[in-house]
């Protein structure tokens, strides 16, 4: 599958039938679909968006021009990770993601929401580290506090149970990205394992998850694309190899 974004002027892909998500490979809001779709073994074709260049067609499937947007049926689509998640859950129950327990889903939601500000104080280490203070990092730490306690609460392998459910889909791709802080030059930042050893004990695991290992990036990939959007010279292209070829090695001559 191309890891290349299409930008103004390029054309829309055909459609095939399939379910179609479109994306930007660095998206942490895109990963929560991505890591749905998974999860649910479903057939889907993937088109990522140059953001920064958008194509003018992307505007008539979201017309903010925002990812994740699900393609559902040709030239039908729904935007927002929260609610193209939802849908998949509800349209294609098996297996389910969340909870049965009303409850148990509404408290789902609230660790979302209490990790939250933890998002806001990585965007500015990463994406604007002269903005940085004390409070943020407080704030970070804060909401990895909360989420660790919440780990050791319910006692179970994954937030959703003894298999990862959708507040952990919904979370991972967060704690992905905090990793890469260190190698930002961070250090404050670190998960480490004398403070957060359950919390990290949960990750080992999320990592095995081969929903997540099939598409989740190394913390020095996620620095490096980082370190070229501080720049001004976003490298979305940096995974894809589909003008890539490879020859093969001349004989050598007798």
């Amino acid at each position: 599958m191309s890891e290349k974004h299409l930008k103004k002027g390029d054309a829309l892909p055909p459609y095939n039938g399939k379910l179609r998500l479109f994306a930007m490979r660095f998206c942490p809001y895109a990963e929560r679909s991505i890591l749905v779709l998974n999860a649910k073994k479903l057939q889907y074709d993937l088109v990522h968006i140059d953001l920064d260049n958008k194509p003018e067609w992307i505007f008539s499937f979201n017309p903010k021009g925002t990812v994740p947007i699900l393609e559902y049926e040709e030239g039908k689509a729904i935007f927002d990770s929260s609610i193209i998640n939802a849908y998949l859950d509800e349209k294609y129950p098996d297996p389910p993601l969340q909870s049965s327990d009303p409850l148990q889903r509404a408290q789902d939601k609230i660790v979302v929401e209490l990790l939250s500000s933890a998002h806001s104080a990585y965007y500015t280490a990463a994406f604007n580290a002269q903005a940085l203070t004390s409070e943020s990092l407080e704030t970070y730490h804060r909401g990895l506090e909360v989420l660790q306690k919440e780990v050791e609460a319910r006692g179970t392998t994954f937030l959703g149970g003894d298999k990862p459910g959708l507040v952990d889909y919904t979370v991972w791709p967060f704690l992905e990205r905090f990793l890469s802080l260190p190698h930002l030059g961070k250090p404050e930042f670190a998960i480490s394992e004398d403070k957060y050893g359950a919390l990290l004990k949960y990750m080992e695991s999320m990592k095995n998850d081969p929903p997540i290992k099939a598409y989740t990036l190394a913390p020095e990939t996620h620095a490096k694309y980082t370190e070229s959007r501080v720049k001004g010279t976003p490298d979305n292209n940096m995974l894809d190899t589909s003008d890539v070829c490879c020859f093969r090695p001349r004989k050598k001559k007798e």
